[in-house]
């Protein structure tokens, strides 16, 4: 089982998964916001730099490709509390990129959009490992 840096063993975590690649914290390296993105077990935590926090669970889906994740909010902005966001995700090593739908929206992207592109929140972060 795979184990945080605080010696927490994840339970349902399989070693060389996706979701085991996302464990930790992220911040971004591109896109129209800056944010930190953090993964513990299958919850997360998402805030933009001085903006909104959003907290909640998260479920892998990575066979199609694009691959996809979905996003219950739990916790976060009035509007947007208990609603599910559906994402595409990217993994290649300490790079992730995350594009989501409109939270309670039932669409989602079928490829990614440029991160210069207004329309969307396409965001590229990187994996961010704790100091020796």
């Amino acid at each position: 089982m795979p184990v945080t840096a605080s010696g927490v063993t994840l339970r349902g975590v399989r070693p060389g998964s996706d979701l085991d690649l996302l464990q930790g914290s992220w911040v971004t390296v591109a896109g129209p916001k800056e944010a930190r993105f953090l993964v513990c077990g299958e919850r997360y935590a998402f805030e933009y730099l001085g903006g909104d926090i959003y907290m909640g669970t998260l479920v892998l889906d990575p066979h199609p490709e694009p691959k996809r994740i979905d996003m219950w909010i739990d916790e976060g902005p009035d509007a947007h509390k208990g609603l599910l966001t559906h994402c595409i995700y990217q993994l290649d090593g300490e790079i992730l990129r995350w594009c989501p739908a409109r939270p309670g929206s039932d669409r989602r992207l079928t490829a990614f959009p440029s991160v210069s592109d207004a329309k969307y929140l396409s965001l590229v972060f990187r994996h961010t490992r704790p100091r020796a």
